[in-house]
């Protein structure tokens, strides 16, 4: 009886010190949405939305930074989007015009608004707190005469889109 309870107790400890070994999931860094306000955009105009990633220059590592450029119509509909990958130092942009992409006419206007949004980063593997700089993309929503390349209005990407709320499912 006493071996029998011995075994036991070797392999609990056994069991616990396995589990006191692995580590948990990485947690990511949190996912940024940042959202310009609403502009008009009329006939022979052209929306762009510039997304800078100001991060260090070569020789020095820098990142290059991913993210989603999103311009919307004042109802949130999507009118055009891009995936891009900045290096340091570098500007990308995502232009929707008025003519080509919208078809205004005279006197016809379209409200919109742009978003960047920068996706989660994972800590490396076998970490448990990211390492990684988190990527930082400075955005600005100008809008232009198409013909002359006048720019006419600019605004900051700057106000923070709260994350949605997930729930569990049931």
């Amino acid at each position: 009886m006493f071996k029998f309870i011995q075994g036991i107790c070797v392999c609990a400890l056994a069991a616990a010190g396995l589990y006191a070994q692995t580590s948990p999931t990485p947690t990511p860094l949190p996912q940024v949405t940042l959202t310009s306000a609403i502009v008009g955009l009329a006939e022979g105009q052209t929306g762009q939305l510039n997304a800078l990633n100001p991060g260090v220059m070569p020789p020095a590592i820098g990142v290059v930074c991913t993210g989603l450029l999103t311009i919307l119509d004042w109802q949130g509909v999507v009118l055009k989007s891009k995936t891009v990958s900045v290096p340091p130092g570098v500007s990308m942009a995502l232009d929707v015009d008025s003519d080509r992409d919208l078809a205004l006419h005279t006197d016809e206007r379209r409200q919109i608004r742009a978003t960047l949004t920068i996706p989660p980063i994972l800590p490396p593997s076998g970490s448990t707190t990211p390492t990684v700089p988190p990527c930082k993309l400075i955005g600005n929503l100008e809008i232009f005469d198409t013909l002359s390349g006048r720019a006419q209005v600019t605004l900051g990407v700057v106000h923070t889109v709260p994350p949605t709320p997930v729930t569990a499912a049931e």
